[in-house]
């Protein structure tokens, strides 16, 4: 009945903890703290070519996670296990809470990978008589062809904001 009543939750939050980063912080209308209340260089672009693309997304924050996750529940169902399996309980439970987190952890980090896939955009663009290019992350339907925002927080950055923001059907 003990193991049961564990291995559901457990089972939930492992599935929950394998969730991948939906690349969210990365758009171009996503702003960090230090950015907030700073003047920032505007210029309006024509966009003129809008194509999908695929823009990979650093996950390390939910491997770590993950791994949290899976080295407490490896070593809580470890437990149980050796609990029930060995003849020395004390010592069981212990073998088996630490076999249990170990497999836990590595089981968890190798479900979870490296780089998350998000959905992105290649927009296409004129400035100052010149064609350039720029990927970002977001919907096709967020942009649409002729002029844009387009915010720069460094020497290369290119912050394309959304030119149809409610093109999208949500």
């Amino acid at each position: 009945m003990i193991k049961t009543k564990l291995l559901v939750p457990a089972v939930a939050l492992f599935a929950l903890a394998g969730c991948q980063t939906n690349g969210d912080m990365y758009r171009s209308d996503v702003y960090g703290s230090n950015q907030v209340n700073q003047a920032q260089q505007v210029q309006t672009v024509e966009i003129i070519a809008i194509q999908p693309a695929r823009v990979a997304v650093n996950n390390q924050s939910d491997r770590n996670v993950s791994q949290m996750v899976g080295t407490a529940l490896g070593g809580i169902l470890g437990a149980v296990i050796g609990n029930q399996v060995t003849h020395h309980r004390d010592s069981g439970t212990a073998i088996g809470a630490i076999a249990g987190a170990a497999l836990g952890a590595a089981g968890s980090s190798a479900a979870s990978p490296q780089n998350s896939l998000v959905d992105g955009v290649q927009l296409t663009f004129k400035m100052n008589g010149r064609i350039f290019n720029s990927a970002q992350v977001g919907q096709m339907c967020e942009f649409k062809y002729g002029p844009a925002i387009m915010t720069s927080t460094g020497p290369t950055s290119t912050r394309i904001q959304p030119n149809n923001p409610y093109g999208c059907k949500r």
